[in-house]
């Protein structure tokens, strides 16, 4: 752990209102905090993500959507996955300008920072487990560099557990009455799961990015929370479902009408940027229809929830066998209370049902709500201002001060659909 660089300060930090940042090697998020509620930034007008792209086709690099854009069209003049390398000799060369990690991720949270400031001098800033002690001071500098208030920084499933840790350690189990109730509502392939008996437990939380597919092990006590164990699988990472996606999807075009999306550079990224939705609509298991275009000719598929998680079966089983791999390493005393899975998780066609296949009876299979990480690292902001929890990168503990201010309950939803 060590300190977090300042700069001067010509202002006191307004205390009424803060930011949380949650920054992937896929994207950046961010929420404002304000009187106990949240409200989402939006960092790439008219959208509230920001894309960890880079378009190189101009004379300084745009950060967002503009490379997400160019991705598939002409990747030689993209810049992606740039965050876990940082501190690593690299560099992409574009038409016009040419990047390392580090001026990636400076051009990055330039991007971002008018929508921060607008909002406040004071933000908290969440980064994956998966980064190394040097690179997170690297991002630091990045912050300080493109002057983002940055007052200090987390790991991103150790915060969103301590924030979460009321649910764990005094939610009790619902009433019958009211399980039922609640499961009116749910779609059909949605398993209601009874709760475990609240108190001190294990939870796991995993998340996806364009760099891997990780799970950290966080250890929930009456004072703390701590990181026991995590692990990361490149192999299936964001980016490897949806290139097997995209090949998948392509395949079943030659077969329909024997024209080929990859070969035309249009159709292959137009397909690519039509993934994400298609991913948000099998999530709830409704039907996909995705729409083919090439210079002369146009192709509707139309699938089911079921054909991609089909397409993705062997991505899920190296998420699920590591996790169960993972847990047993950890040598916890009883099973795991939950496994959450972050919004970019929850989405991977087959995941969840893979997870929740492989997970002890008790173990919940539940999924966060996309802003799960910015609130929480937003509402950790006033204690790192009021040094009530030290200004050091947060990566092994948290203390758990002012619980009374977190959620009684878990505002998830099951993630296990029918095996």
């Amino acid at each position: 752990m060590f300190g977090i660089g300042t700069r001067k300060q010509t202002s006191t930090p307004d205390r009424t209102r803060v930011v949380g940042l949650d920054l992937t090697a896929s994207r950046a998020r961010a929420v404002a905090l304000a009187a106990g509620r949240t409200r989402a930034l939006v960092l790439d007008d008219p959208a509230e993500d920001l894309p960890l792209f880079l378009a190189l086709d101009r004379r300084s690099p745009d950060a967002g959507a503009a490379g997400y854009h160019l991705c598939r069209k002409t990747p030689h003049l993209s810049c992606s996955n740039f965050l876990p390398q940082l501190g690593h000799p690299r560099q992409w060369q574009g038409s016009r300008c040419s990047v390392t990690p580090e001026s990636a991720l400076q051009a990055t949270f330039e991007k971002l920072r008018g929508a921060v400031i607008a909002e406040t001098d004071a933000a908290g800033l969440s980064l994956p487990a998966y980064l190394t002690a040097n690179q997170v001071r690297a991002a630091v500098e990045q912050a300080n560099k493109a002057k983002l208030p940055v007052r200090g920084t987390v790991s991103a499933p150790l915060v969103v557990a301590a924030h979460r840790a009321a649910w764990v350690l005094d939610h009790p189990p619902a009433p019958p009455q009211e399980t039922a109730d609640a499961d009116d509502g749910r779609p059909d392939w949605v398993v209601p799961m009874p709760r475990s008996a609240a108190g001190p437990a294990a939870v796991i939380v995993v998340d996806a990015d364009e760099f891997a597919l990780t799970a950290s092990v966080v250890g929930v006590e009456p004072t703390e929370v701590k990181s026991l164990a995590s692990a990361l699988w490149p192999r299936a990472s964001l980016k490897a479902w949806k290139d097997r996606l995209l090949d998948a999807l392509s395949d079943r075009c030659v077969r329909l009408c024997r024209r080929d999306p990859r070969d035309s550079a249009e159709a292959e990224q137009a397909l690519y940027e039509q993934l994400d939705g298609a991913l948000d609509r099998a999530q709830v298991g409704h039907p996909v229809t995705l729409g083919v275009r090439g210079s002369h000719w146009y192709q509707d598929l139309v699938l089911r929830a079921s054909d991609l998680d089909g397409y993705c079966a062997a991505l899920a089983r190296i998420g699920a066998d590591g996790l169960r791999e993972l847990v047993r390493s950890a040598n916890l005393p009883v099973p795991p209370r939950a496994v959450w899975l972050t919004y970019a998780a929850a989405r991977l066609p087959g995941l969840a049902a893979a997870i929740h296949q492989g997970v002890p009876e008790q173990t919940e299979v539940l999924a966060l709500p996309p802003n799960a990480v910015a609130d929480a690292t937003a509402a950790l902001v006033p204690f790192w201002l009021t040094a009530m929890i030290p200004r050091v990168h947060l990566d092994m503990a948290i203390p758990l001060v002012g619980r009374e201010a977190q959620p009684s309950a878990l505002p998830a939803r099951s993630a296990a659909p029918h095996g």
